[in-house]
């Protein structure tokens, strides 16, 4: 299983030294130990992928299939280029939703654990419960992860458990 890089750091970081030594290899790649990444453009078409499965839990992909690849391209250089101003422009209205809505679709999340054989936890988590009332994080943590949660609804801090979240939900 390959863990995005931030999650290896926080797992594997201690407060005195990094978690690796990198090697860059100019020859003789090793394949079967990790991924190839063929080019840039294979990045950039990993990262619209994510911004298009978050749109489609969120906003049925509306927001994503009104954009024009002018947008798409601007969002993506944004992120690249560290340019908030030029990012948010465009991701602004993946984080809009109509206020009758009442919030998005689902929350798109990855819970990443150390502690099982499922590398990570993904399913369906509505931002409101049937009776109108908003869900927290620790609702999320309490339906798909129930271990990492105390009878009192503390998160136990000896659970390692990490949340990715898509630049697309974070607001």
């Amino acid at each position: 299983m390959h863990y995005p890089i931030g999650l290896l750091f926080d797992l594997l970081a201690s407060s005195s030294a990094l978690p690796w030594n990198i090697t860059v290899h100019f020859k003789s790649f090793p394949e079967k130990d990790l991924l190839h990444c063929p080019s840039k453009d294979a990045i950039e078409a990993h990262f619209m992928s994510c911004m298009k499965e978050a749109d489609a839990l969120k906003h049925k992909s509306q927001v994503i299939n009104e954009m024009q690849k002018k947008d798409h391209k601007q969002l993506w250089m944004g992120l690249q280029n560290d340019r908030f101003d030029q990012f948010w422009a465009i991701n602004r209205k993946l984080m809009e939703y109509p206020a009758e809505e009442n919030g998005f679709r689902y929350i798109p999340f990855r819970i990443y654990q150390t502690t099982t054989e499922r590398p990570f936890i993904q399913k369906l988590f509505r931002p409101v419960a049937a009776d109108g009332q908003v869900h927290t994080l620790g609702d999320l943590l309490k339906e798909v992860c129930p271990s990492a949660v105390d009878p009192e609804g503390n998160t136990m801090s000896n659970i390692k458990t990490f949340l990715s979240f898509s630049v697309a939900e974070v607001k």
